[in-house]
């Protein structure tokens, strides 16, 4: 063989190896960009397949193991979220979109610190941008006032606490949490997955770490926090401890796509127990349609609150009249699974969500 016809040879190998690299790069590009337009389109167990696929192709695509993270969180499935997110960010530490979901992913779960340290390491590719910035202040607050808390491990809980370690306080409030865990998650047919953090502050504190509305009670966001400073009614504390612990276990079964309505709706009928839900507020204040009380709550106003949370125990009420806890366990795993709320709905209720809106409005 003559050395021209090997010079030949070589060349055409080396193009075919150049070829073949982009048309892996442009099939992993295709995959990637398909699956950010199922998320765009809300559907994300698509997108999971799409991105599964891009990565199948090009292991290394920082973009296409950040949408796997992306759609992975949607779907609930938090620790494949982490992973994938931490490997993105690996690949490409300056990907700020990975660093925002990550460290929110970490906070919901409780590893405040975590989620500090991956927003102080995002900063440093991304010193300006204002979601970042706000949100670490606030957790260095956070951070800062739980330092001097004391913690009680009780059965599926862990309660931090201003005070000394054997606070009477805090052994009550251990009391009141695990007769409404097995109360409310007997009823539902679900308990929290894990030990849930909670977290007792004075009002002041409650206020300045959680931002919360003037008549807010208590908070569930991945930790129970409640306000407790000043003169304790224990009737109200329960309530509010049991109403925080729904969110919790309705959290446990549908990480997202839960209606605000359904999931406040089932927080006040179980922090009442036996009683009858007092329609009260609604001879003040007209009816909120329902369809706007299916995103938060927290810009309402006061008078508004007492009606949006009325009215969102009746019509929950009105669904677990269709079928009893049953129907709304099988709609919020329905939920869970990755059905839209309209399907999920139907499924559980055997009449569509829209069939039980004109319900309502009658």
């Amino acid at each position: 063989m003559n050395t021209l016809h090997c010079g030949v040879l070589i060349l055409v190998t080396l193009l075919s190896v150049a070829l073949s690299g982009q048309t892996t790069a442009r099939m992993a590009t295709q995959w990637t960009d398909a699956g950010w337009q199922a998320l765009r389109a809300g559907q994300a167990e698509e997108a999971a397949r799409d991105f599964d696929e891009a990565l199948r192709v090009d292991a290394r695509s920082p973009l296409a193991m950040l949408g796997a993270g992306v759609s992975a969180h949607l779907r609930g499935k938090t620790d494949d979220a982490r992973q994938d997110l931490v490997g993105a960010l690996r690949l490409q530490p300056s990907l700020t979109a990975a660093s925002i979901l990550l460290g929110e992913i970490l906070y919901r779960q409780a590893d405040l610190q975590g989620a500090i340290a991956v927003y102080e390491q995002a900063l440093v590719t991304a010193p300006s941008d204002p979601h970042l910035t706000s949100k670490l202040e606030a957790w260095r607050r956070e951070a800062v006032v739980h330092d001097s808390f004391s913690q009680r491990i009780a059965s599926h809980f862990t309660i931090m606490f201003e005070g000394p370690p054997d606070s009477s306080l805090a052994s009550r409030v251990a009391d009141m949490l695990e007769n409404a865990y097995w109360r409310i998650g007997g009823a539902l047919g679900a308990y929290p997955r894990d030990v849930v953090p909670v977290i007792l502050y004075s009002k002041e504190q409650f206020r300045d770490v959680t931002q919360s509305p003037g008549w807010a009670g208590g908070l569930y966001d991945g930790r129970i926090r409640v306000p407790v400073g000043g003169k304790i009614d224990e009737k109200d504390l329960d309530r509010v401890l049991s109403h925080e612990l729904t969110h919790a276990i309705v959290y446990g079964l549908a990480p997202r796509g839960v209606p605000q309505w359904l999931n406040e709706g089932l927080a006040v009928l179980f922090e009442r127990g036996t009683a009858s839900i007092d329609r009260a507020p609604l001879n003040d204040a007209p009816m909120i349609p329902l369809p706007r009380l299916e995103r938060s709550f927290q810009g309402l106003s006061s008078a508004d609150a007492r009606v949006a949370y009325v009215e969102s125990a009746l019509a929950t009420q009105k669904v677990m009249d269709l079928g009893g806890p049953t129907t709304v366990y099988n709609l919020l795993t329905n939920i869970g699974n990755g059905m839209t709320f309209d399907t999920a709905f139907e499924r559980a209720a055997l009449i569509s969500y829209a069939e039980f809106l004109k319900i309502w409005a009658d």
